[in-house]
């Protein structure tokens, strides 16, 4: 018995130890790597949907401040704000470029008509959820007051139309829709925006976020882009603040708007 146990003993120390080959140790990897893909790929989109929603609620609570400061007096409807304009006469020094507040001329003009949300004027938060600052435009004549400015008559022309920020799904359409401002929020790019240090951020690239954020007039309002799109990647929040809907919630009572007595 004891030589049967010694020889079973010597077979089994001759078996080799077996362990993973390299071509296992690959799959497993594989399957590692697709199953962390697998579940990175959401997370990473429930964080930009975080953020786009963040983001949207931070324009509209804008939209809603904007009303606000133009009802801020009780007997009559008041003008919108100025945009906080980094190239304005009060900005002293590079820390003043992107104040948060209003830049207002001595005659009681713009400084400019398209620059910043004037977010401290408005008691909002700074910025989007992508740490850069809104976007704001604004027509002229919604910027005066009153009594220089009537609420029903000329806003309401043709001609006064074209004095209005314009919006657009594309750089080249016949009829733009009108409104009497438009609040943008650069996207998660923040390309062409001002960002929470004070800094502008990179230019962009396609036509239309260039034309988002050249400051004049004219808005591209259309569904996002990726970055290998043909046109250009494209993730701008644009929201216009029409000119009737405004009219009528300045308007009410009536009696607040020049032609309602």
């Amino acid at each position: 018995m004891e030589t049967e146990c010694y020889w079973v003993g010597k077979a089994a120390a001759r078996q080799p130890m077996r362990g993973f080959t390299l071509i296992e140790l690959a799959i497993v990897l594989f399957i590692i790597t697709l199953l962390l893909g697998g579940v990175l790929t959401p997370l990473s989109q429930q964080i930009a949907e975080r953020q786009i929603g963040e983001t949207r609620r931070a324009l509209e609570a804008a939209h809603l401040a904007l009303v606000g400061y133009a009802l801020r007096q009780a007997d009559q409807a008041g003008p919108l704000p100025c945009p906080d304009w980094p190239g304005a006469p009060s900005k002293k020094t590079d820390d003043d470029a992107s104040d948060g507040l209003e830049d207002r001329l001595e005659d009681g003009k713009c400084a400019a008509l398209a620059g910043n949300l004037p977010w401290k004027t408005l008691g909002l938060a700074e910025g989007d959820a992508w740490g850069n600052h809104l976007g704001y435009a604004v027509a002229n004549d919604w910027t005066l007051p009153a009594d220089r400015a009537p609420l029903t008559d000329s806003l309401s022309t043709a001609a006064d139309g074209e004095n209005l920020p314009q919006i657009c799904p594309d750089r080249i359409c016949a009829q733009p829709m009108t409104s009497a401002a438009v609040i943008i929020s650069y996207g998660r790019n923040g390309f062409g925006a001002s960002n929470l240090n004070n800094k502008r951020n990179l230019a962009p690239t396609s036509a239309d976020e260039i034309e988002n954020a050249n400051q004049d007039s004219r808005f591209i309002m259309r569904p996002p882009r990726p970055a290998d799109h043909a046109s250009g990647e494209f993730d701008d929040l644009v929201l216009p603040i029409s000119a009737d809907w405004l009219r009528g919630r300045l308007c009410d009572p009536a009696s607040l708007c020049r032609g309602g007595d």
